[in-house]
């Protein structure tokens, strides 16, 4: 009788994550603007940043909530992020 194998996330995940491609070092209440390829655009403040660098959270401006944005999502920071 054999058992069934099961996988996790983390069997299928490299050890090395290449930073460049990741979210940058982002502080929290730091104020960003995302930007996708649609002009669809989020603005808030950084509420967390996973240590992977992969996930951030943000407050919405607004009163918008709360959003999670993984950095494949297609958002990229715009370069004129206000203060």
């Amino acid at each position: 009788m054999t058992r069934p194998s099961h996988h996790h996330l983390t069997d299928q995940m490299p050890e090395h994550h290449d930073h460049q491609d990741v979210w940058p070092v982002l502080a929290a209440n730091q104020h960003v603007a995302l930007v996708n390829e649609r002009g669809w655009r989020l603005s808030g403040k950084v509420e967390t940043l996973t240590n992977d660098r992969q996930c951030l959270w943000i407050q919405l401006d607004a009163g918008m909530g709360r959003q999670l944005i993984h950095h494949q999502d297609g958002f990229m920071l715009e370069s004129d992020i206000p203060a």
